[in-house]
């Protein structure tokens, strides 16, 4: 910061030197975002179906029951057990493909916070050079002040006046 001499402070503007990376980071870290999002949509939806198929296998099996206690033809019988092992089959190869979905939204779900993890690192670094930058304008400030003070003081003793490089901040 420097002290204009109508009073006016000027800080200069921080410039961290990782921005570009630090924005393409912040991008990839929302694609992946939604990569995941993606997949547990995709979960959700596959297990959606393995509910259904749940709960249709358990009606049948209620109305076969049902339809055991009173008295059931043999052909009816055979039909109703032939049809519960296709919806069991059904449902395996469903709860397969949940698996599937849920390794998969796992899998992005890791993707995801390796790229948190590599975007608040350079949030971080960029946050400790903003202290640094902070701290030498703050040092620069002090320097002008203790210049513009040591010229007053000299002034006002009837000093000679230091050299033109010594007032610029030249000499320390």
């Amino acid at each position: 910061m420097c002290v204009c001499p109508i009073g006016y402070n000027i800080m200069a503007k921080f410039n961290f030197r990782l921005q570009g990376y630090l924005n393409i980071k912040e991008k990839l870290e929302e694609q992946r975002r939604l990569e995941y999002a993606k997949a547990l949509a995709i979960l959700e939806e596959e297990t959606r179906k393995r509910d259904a198929l749940i709960a249709h296998r358990d009606d049948k099996i209620r109305e076969f029951s049902e339809l055991a206690r009173v008295s059931i033809k043999p052909h009816l019988f055979a039909h109703y057990n032939v049809y519960i092992e296709v919806v069991k089959k059904r449902l395996e190869e469903q709860q397969k493909r949940v698996d599937e979905a849920a390794a998969e939204a796992e899998r992005r779900r890791l993707i995801l916070v390796e790229a948190m993890k590599e975007k608040k690192m350079l949030q971080t670094l960029r946050e400790k050079d903003y202290e640094l930058f902070v701290a030498e304008e703050k040092r620069l400030e002090q320097k002008t002040v203790d210049t513009v003070v040591s010229y007053k003081h000299a002034v006002g003793r009837g000093m000679p006046l230091p050299a033109e490089s010594e007032v610029a901040g030249g000499g320390s």
